[in-house]
């Protein structure tokens, strides 16, 4: 169990990422919190990932209470994770197309390529088409 150093900057990270998923994520109030953890940090493995790497870390307080963490460095971009269909509708969405013309274009049904864009905005982790455009669209 963390101690309460650790505790507290731990109960701060997890608060702002609730937060986040709600509205955008406030990078400046979390930049100091994960500062703290990265300094007395120490790396304990090192996962690739597909489209990235994952640094498992271990803090450790001065009364010997630890935590462990992991922070996963990703490609935003990275459309590796979207299938062939799933990518050129993604990539349609980014030229300005709405989703009647998409279906049109790639004959299907505008429920079809609804299905598909809620898949993008998981796999990306976007919550609205200009969050899509930020992260995938060159």
């Amino acid at each position: 169990m963390p101690g309460p150093a650790l505790e507290q900057t731990l109960t701060e990270l997890r608060r702002l990422m609730r937060n986040a998923r709600r509205r955008s994520a406030r990078i400046g109030e979390a930049a100091p919190l994960l500062m703290k953890l990265l300094q007395s940090a120490r790396t304990v493995a090192i996962e690739p990932r597909a489209g990235g790497v994952a640094f498992r870390l271990e803090a450790r307080e001065s009364s010997g209470d630890c935590c462990q963490f992991t922070c996963v460095i990703q490609d935003a971009r990275d459309g590796s994770r979207l299938t062939p269909s799933e990518h050129e509708v993604a990539r349609q969405l980014c030229d300005g197309r709405t989703l009647a013309q998409i279906a049109h274009l790639r004959g299907v049904t505008i429920n079809t390529v609804k299905s598909q864009v809620r898949q993008i905005f998981r796999k990306l982790d976007v919550e609205s088409r200009v969050a899509l455009v930020r992260r995938f669209c060159p």
